[in-house]
């Protein structure tokens, strides 16, 4: 099992969902990744679900409070990056363009978190984890493993995360046109070019999860209740697809060569 042990400035280091059904998203992720649950209550109240796989932290899962439900929010997967500094990155996205959503805030013993939207439309989370706490397992079956801005604009994109994360940015040699934010030579997130056929929708971050067999993960998705929004295809260097929850929240799954990559 692929062991996190430090976390570094632009590298994804957590997913959560939103849903309308806590203990109805449980059992499906449970269903589908076995993840085990563990309720805990934040400083506000409010109860987050912190997802394991064989005991190692790889996810969250919270409700949509009713105020976001009445603005039409729908139920969906949010990706966080780890920052050294949130209160430092918050300027760097003012400067370049973005906008703060919401923070800085501060959780006890978690850390300081913020939500921004950056200029092409997608929302994002920023996270500087405490010690403790953020993804501890990637790259498996059932964790994370890779995440992705779907923009019409990816070069807007790209600049915007270049400054603002201090990543570097290239374009994917087994796949031209598609973008790959990096930490030197290694890609931690990728930014793929809308195209008409994948829909008129808002630009977003996408989160994918392991699979050692799609086609099987598929099946196991739809037999809990699941739906399939994009059969199993190729990509260079991975197979996938394109899942939704019963609750309606949309996710990946893949299976790598090279996780990453």
């Amino acid at each position: 099992m692929a062991i996190e042990t430090a976390k570094k400035q632009g590298t994804p280091n957590w997913a959560d969902c939103a849903t309308t059904d806590l203990e109805a998203a449980e059992a499906f992720y449970a269903t589908l990744f076995g993840w085990s649950s563990e309720q805990v209550t934040a400083s506000d109240g409010a109860i987050y679900s912190i997802q394991r796989l064989d005991g190692k932290m790889v996810a969250g899962l919270y409700e949509l409070t009713k105020e976001l439900r009445s603005m039409g929010v729908p139920p969906h997967w949010g990706t966080y990056i780890h920052v050294d500094d949130v209160a430092a990155t918050l300027n760097r996205v003012g400067e370049e363009g973005g906008t703060i959503i919401e923070g800085p805030l501060e959780e006890p013993d978690v850390g300081t978190f913020a939500v921004i939207q950056d200029t092409v439309g997608a929302y994002l989370r920023l996270w500087h984890s405490a010690p403790r706490h953020g993804g501890e397992v990637f790259n498996v079956p059932g964790a994370m493993t890779w995440n992705e801005l779907n923009t019409k604009e990816p070069e807007k994109a790209a600049a915007f995360y270049k400054k603002v994360l201090g990543v570097d940015v290239a374009t994917a040699k087994a796949a031209p046109g598609y973008t790959l934010l990096q930490l030197g030579e290694k890609p931690v997130a990728g930014i793929l070019r809308s195209t008409p056929e994948m829909g008129d929708h808002p630009a977003s971050w996408d989160v994918y999860f392991a699979s050692a067999d799609v086609e099987a993960t598929t099946k196991q998705a739809i037999a809990a209740g699941g739906k399939t929004l994009r059969e199993p295809f190729d990509v260079p260097g991975a197979r996938m697809a394109v899942l939704q929850d019963p609750l309606g929240a949309v996710f990946e799954i893949i299976k790598m060569d090279a996780p990453g990559a």
